[in-house]
């Protein structure tokens, strides 16, 4: 049996160090404009609208998967790219809200200026579109769960979870 890498479920800790390099990542880009002279673009309203599609979608797929995996209709293929997606949904979701965390900071001490308001209300809408991205990967991620409720191998491992 190989041990290789395995796909598992993403751990906080993976989401923190996301969160956290999408804010350091930002806090550069930030610098690089200012270094310049100019001001960041106002993120636009089709960015948190995307996201959020993107997450509705994944949660209903979410919702649907354990009932497909326990009625034995999913392929296996499909079930490692469902944990993948998760994953990659998990993280995406995390670094954009570490980025826009960092991005309305910058600019909330202005907001009574028109420019400086949009980028606050626009980044904020951003960051809880991004956090409803990473709930729905996390939902995704943990429909991909099987859970061996069976015990005739007599291993005595009933209520075990293991990845699809």
């Amino acid at each position: 049996m190989s041990t290789g890498p395995r796909l598992g479920l993403t751990t906080r800790r993976q989401a923190v160090i996301s969160v956290l390099a999408g804010a350091v990542i930002c806090g550069l880009i930030l610098l690089g404009f200012e270094a310049a002279g100019t001001f960041p673009p106002v993120v636009p309203w089709s960015v948190p609208a995307v996201m959020v599609v993107l997450a509705v979608g994944v949660a209903i797929y979410a919702r649907i998967l354990p009932k497909r995996i326990e009625d034995h209709r999913v392929e296996p293929q499909e079930s490692v790219a469902a944990m993948a997606i998760g994953k990659s949904m998990i993280m995406t979701g995390a670094v954009l809200s570490g980025a826009h965390v960092v991005y309305v900071a910058r600019y909330i001490s202005l907001f009574d200026a028109p420019l400086p308001s949009a980028r606050v209300v626009q980044g904020a809408a951003t960051i809880v579109a991004a956090l409803l991205l990473a709930g729905a990967g996390a939902l995704l991620e943990h429909a991909c769960i099987v859970h061996d409720d069976d015990d005739e191998d007599g291993s005595g491992n009933s209520g075990a979870a293991s990845p699809a």
